[in-house]
C-alpha cells in the first residue's frame, strides 16, 4: 500500500510513474494504482470522439475526463444526502437485489448500492432520481455511448448508485445482460462523482481482454441460477490462462470510464480507510436493439424518456403494483428471495428446452463500432 516509484504496463507503454500505491487483485497479486491522474496514460476528453472509439475498440475501455461538470456532481450528491440517506424506505440493492432499508459501514458510507435509480419513487426521491438520469444522459453520454456502438442513438437500460467501497468480483457485464442483436452491442460507464481515492475500490478493467478472453456463457454449469460461484472462479482462471493485464484508472470528479460488455472489469478492495467511492454506473444499449438477459431470454422493458433518451424502467416505484411487491419483499425477505430463486431456476430451465432460441451472435470488437 506504500507509495513508490512503479512501472506501469497499461496500455502497453512502460515509464516511470512517481505517485502509485499497489493493490492486490482478486487473484491475490499485487497491482500499481495511480494515486494522480497525470500518472495516467491514454485518457480522452469529450472532443476527440474519434480517438476514443479508436481505444475502446482496441482496448476494451476508454476513459474520459470531464464529461460531467462538478456541478452535476454535486447535485447528484446533495439528492443523495438530502433523499435517500435518511429515508427509512426499502429500496432494490444491487449486492443481492431485495428490497432493503440503508445499510452504513463503519465509515458511514452507504454499503448497500442502489440498483436502478431511475426506478425510484419521484415523491420521495426525485431530486436525487433526476439528477441521477441527467448525468447518465447528459448530450455528452449521449454523443460518446452512440459513437462507441456505431449507432444513431443508445438507450439507458440499467443504472446503480454506489458510495462505499465495494469490492466488485471480475466479470463480463454480457453475462447479465448484452444485446439481443449481438452479443458485445452493450457498454457501460463508471461516473465518478468525487475524486475516487487510490485506496478507495478503485475500478478495473483487464486491457483487450475482450479480444483475448472467450464470453463464459452463462449455461450449464456455469448459469445464474446454479452457478454463479462458479463462474466467478472460471473468470478468475480465465485471467490467469490468458495472461490477462490490470489497469485502475485514475478517476476524478466528472471523469467517466466506458467499457464494453465483453470486457473483463470489476472494482478493488479497500485499501484505506474512511474514504468513499461516490459513483454512478449505467449500462447501454442501440435504442432499437431489445435486452438479452443471462444469454436466456429477451426482457422487455418499460422506456421512458428524459433528455431526449429513452431510459428503462423495470420497477418503477411511481406504479402502484410495483410499490406493492416492494411491501411484499421487504416484509417477508426470506420468502421473497426463495420464490425469486425458483423463478431464476426455472427460467433457466426452460431456456434449456428452448435452446438456441435467443442465442444471439457474438460480435467482433470492429464490428460494434
Amino acid at each position: 500500500m506504500s507509495k513508490r516509484t512503479a512501472l506501469s504496463v497499461a496500455d502497453g507503454c512502460c515509464e516511470a510513474k512517481d505517485r502509485a500505491m499497489q493493490a492486490t487483485t482478486p487473484l491475490g497479486t499485487l497491482i500499481d494504482v495511480p494515486e494522480s491522474d497525470e500518472d495516467d496514460a491514454a485518457v480522452f476528453n469529450a472532443a476527440d470522439i474519434a480517438g476514443a472509439v479508436q481505444h475502446y475498440k482496441r482496448e476494451g475501455y476508454v476513459v474520459i475526463r470531464g464529461l460531467l461538470t462538478p456541478d452535476l456532481c454535486d447535485r447528484v450528491r446533495q439528492g443523495y444526502r438530502d433523499e435517500v440517506r435518511p429515508s427509512k424506505t426499502p429500496i432494490l440493492r444491487q449486492k443481492n437485489m431485495r428490497y432493503e432499508r440503508n445499510r452504513f459501514d463503519e465509515d458511514g458510507f452507504l454499503a448497500n448500492p442502489i440498483f436502478n435509480a431511475q426506478d425510484l419513487e419521484s415523491r420521495r426521491f426525485g431530486s436525487f432520481k433526476t439528477a441521477a438520469l441527467d448525468a447518465v444522459t447528459n448530450p455528452g453520454v449521449a454523443a460518446l455511448t452512440a459513437a462507441l456502438l456505431g449507432t444513431p442513438r443508445t438507450k439507458v437500460i440499467q443504472t446503480m448508485f454506489f458510495e462505499a467501497p465495494a469490492g466488485t468480483w471480475a466479470h463480463q457485464d454480457s453475462y447479465y445482460q448484452d444485446s439481443g442483436a449481438g452479443i458485445g452491442r452493450c457498454t457501460a460507464g463508471w461516473f465518478a462523482l468525487e475524486d475516487i481515492d487510490a485506496g478507495a475500490g478503485r475500478f478495473y478493467v483487464c486491457p483487450r481482454s475482450h479480444r483475448l478472453m472467450p464470453l463464459l456463457r452463462n449455461a450449464g454449469e456455469l448459469d445464474f441460477a446454479t452457478g454463479h460461484q462458479r463462474y466467478q472462479r472460471a473468470v478468475l482462471e480465465a485471467i490467469r490462462r490468458y495472461e490477462l493485464r490490470w489497469h485502475a484508472p485514475c478517476l476524478r470528479k466528472g471523469d467517466v470510464i466506458f467499457w464494453s460488455s465483453l470486457t473483463v472489469h470489476g472494482s478493488l478492495g479497500a485499501e484505506r480507510r474512511g474514504v468513499s467511492r461516490t459513483s454512478l454506473t449505467a449500462h447501454f444499449l442501440p435504442e432499437a436493439d431489445e435486452m438479452l438477459q443471462f444469454h436466456t431470454r429477451i426482457r422487455p422493458q418499460k422506456l421512458l424518456p428524459h433528455n431526449g433518451m429513452a431510459v428503462a424502467r423495470l420497477h418503477d416505484q411511481d406504479e402502484w403494483r410495483n410499490r406493492m411487491v416492494r411491501l411484499a419483499a421487504s416484509s417477508a425477505p426470506r420468502a421473497y428471495a426463495v420464490v425469486r430463486k425458483t423463478a431464476m431456476r426455472a427460467l433457466f430451465a426452460v431456456g434449456k428446452m428452448r435452446k438456441g432460441q435467443h442465442a444471439a451472435p457474438i460480435l467482433p470488437p470492429d464490428a460494434i463500432a
